[in-house]
């Protein structure tokens, strides 16, 4: 486990205050852009799975990089670059027309070594493969990671899966209890908190460097979110902000059908998928995962990839799944804005939740009723199962080159913290998850701040760090996970809202939930988190947690089978509900509305044109005031 220290005051104490502060600054700089390089890292991993580009991914590995595998470690870039191909390529290069390999990465909790040179990365994965008409795939692994900095950059020197779940997609995913591994947490609560090490850089920088480098670093975060909250509001068909994100002379380009151009154009591409809002009984999560992001040196533009995993369907209908991978190209307007320029949207699969992708449809959506394209697609179709997958990479490293006119970059005030507390609310609330996971509850409620407040489904609110916990034992017990069953909570798509000077935000996340059983085929979960985290004591702790579920599943139906009203099973009666105690009520719905639709709230307006939200969450302190 990565420890930190506090460098004896002795070291410092012939060290002039200033120069101390530069290479306090400088050393944080570096290691907030560190962590959002191993994050990209992460990302390009996958990507190149998706190609099949396995010498792409060894040359992702330090030399000596090894990979724990059953039978025998792959050691070595040549070693690793082998058994990816013979076990992931079957024998051969790239992904062959007819097969799929979507490899997806959530949830990272990253921490720094003390010195900022080698850093641990625990990652949830899911893989779905495939070959057409012959077979269909899950694997489920959490991944302990250990990465370090090279000549090259940042590279992947370890990696220890944890398998999971496993199986056919039909019958379904599960697990063999006899040999379960649960990964072993690399941090504390405390550790997940304190995302910078205690250290001075050896050679500090100049100060308006730091800034320069601190304001693309706040930027990099804030157009990560606008290509996840495009995600969040195509959930709900609201199509009104997504129209307000984009630029006004917009492309929309979908490989192998067409273009669309600016906002009018938006509104077209926008018809495939229905009209405006939710109908009753329609299911449309379409989660953002994986982004890999990076911004241009002048602070103008930003790159964000992500993989759309579509959950989608009509209640008492057929369900659909569907993959596509969007390049959202951004750019930075005189008002300090980021707005979508170019959206290119490459559909990979698209099946039915009763067939699954061993059986897929034409990946693309139909366009919808009279609607036609303005213009020619520019790359050539790539979709499952015709066509062989590839993609062009967008390069190593969270900054490239500007292109063009450089713009001035206009540096922002407490940039540094603002930026960090992005970084920071991702890692404690997927801690949180993790811990969730394995029914850790004194490290659980040990990532809450004092006086933190949590919601304990279908119970109430429960307010301080010791209520939180006593909460959590009395409804789950302190007998640790069933090996069994587990719940396997991964916290994805974060948007980040910072609020004031950098010492608290808000995260909205979405929890996609795989249980998987030991004796059958498991469930599912989706919902929303909305989170309220602050820096107490220089740690980074929950102080609000608000979780809404959207729907729960079993396997063998999907979410479309889900009979109306089943999950008030899970609900104690009025007697129980007391004996708890809870210092204050849900502030949302007790139960999984679907197959009805429920406002969901959004802790941020428009980012663009400010339209607020249907249902606004606003900041609640301990006394739970005032909601919305």
């Amino acid at each position: 486990m990565i420890r930190r220290f506090i460098l004896p005051l002795a070291l410092l104490a012939a060290t002039p205050a200033a120069a101390q502060d530069t290479a306090r600054e400088t050393a944080q700089v570096e290691d907030l852009r560190s962590i959002r390089e191993i994050k990209r890292l992460q990302a390009e991993w996958g990507y190149y799975a998706m190609a099949g580009d396995w010498k792409a991914m060894a040359a992702l590995g330090t030399d000596d990089v090894e990979m724990v595998l059953p039978g025998g470690n792959a050691v070595g870039r040549d070693a690793l670059d082998d058994w990816l191909r013979e076990r992931m390529g079957q024998g051969a290069d790239g992904v062959a027309a007819g097969r799929l390999n979507v490899w997806l990465y959530v949830s990272p909790v990253i921490t720094l070594s003390p010195d900022g040179q080698r850093a641990t990365g625990r990652w949830h994965h899911i893989a779905l493969l495939a070959e057409a008409g012959k077979s269909a795939d899950w694997i489920g692994t959490t991944d302990v990671i250990e990465y370090r900095k090279t000549g090259e950059g940042w590279r992947i020197a370890h990696i220890r899966p944890y398998l999971q779940l496993s199986g056919p997609y039909d019958p379904g995913f599960g697990h063999d209890a006899t040999t379960l591994e649960r990964a072993p947490y690399h941090y504390s609560p405390d550790e997940a908190g304190v995302i910078l090490p205690e250290r001075r850089a050896a050679e500090p920088r100049l100060g308006e460097d730091l800034a320069s480098e601190a304001t693309l670093l706040l930027r990099l975060g804030m157009a990560q979110n606008r290509a996840d909250q495009f995600g969040f509001y195509l959930d709900r068909g609201m199509y009104d902000d997504i129209v307000d994100l984009f630029a006004p002379d917009a492309t929309i380009d979908v490989a192998g059908q067409g273009t669309f151009s600016g906002h009018a154009g938006v509104r077209k591409f926008l018809a495939r998928f229905g009209a405006p809002g939710l109908d009753p009984g329609e299911l449309n999560d379409r989660p953002q995962l994986m982004p890999e992001v990076s911004i241009s040196d002048d602070g103008a533009t930003a790159l964000v990839r992500t993989t759309e995993l579509g959950m989608t369907g009509q209640h008492g209908g057929e369900g659909y799944w569907s993959v596509a991978v969007n390049t959202f190209l951004l750019t930075r307007g005189d008002d300090g804005k980021w707005r979508i320029a170019m959206l290119h949207r490459r559909p990979v699969m698209r099946s039915t939740y009763k067939h699954g992708w061993a059986q897929p449809l034409p990946a693309a959506l139909p366009p919808g009723e009279g609607v036609t394209f303005d213009g020619e697609p520019q790359p050539v179709d790539t979709a499952y199962p015709e066509h062989a997958f590839h993609m062009q990479m967008l390069g190593s490293g969270v900054v490239y080159p500007a292109r063009g006119e450089r713009k001035p970059l206009e540096v922002t005030a407490n940039a540094l913290a603002m930026a960090e507390s992005w970084d920071g609310a991702e890692n404690v609330s997927n801690a949180y998850g993790y811990y969730i996971d394995q029914f850790a509850w004194d490290h659980t409620s040990d990532l809450f701040a004092r006086d933190g407040w949590k919601e304990l489904s279908y119970i109430g609110t429960f307010i301080g760090r010791d209520h939180v916990r006593a909460s959590m034992v009395q409804r789950y017990g302190e007998g640790g996970p069933n090996d069994a069953f587990q719940a396997i909570h991964m916290k994805t798509q974060p948007v980040v809202t910072v609020e004031g000077d950098g010492s608290r935000a808000f995260i909205r996340e979405r929890l996609m939930q795989f249980n998987s059983s030991a004796s059958g085929p498991g469930s599912w979960i989706g919902g929303i988190y909305e989170n309220q985290v602050i820096k107490e004591d220089g740690v980074w702790k929950i102080a609000g947690m608000d979780l809404d579920y959207t729907w729960l599943a079993d396997y063998k139906t999907g979410w479309t089978g889900i009979v109306p009203g089943a999950s008030s099973r899970f609900g104690p009666s009025a007697e129980v509900i007391a004996s708890f105690h809870p210092d204050a009520p849900l502030r949302g719905p007790a139960f999984a509305p679907y197959p009805e639709s429920e406002t969901l709230g959004f802790d941020y307006a428009n980012p663009v044109s400010g339209r607020e939200p249907p249902l606004r969450l606003r900041w609640s302190d301990e006394h739970r005031e005032e909601q919305h």
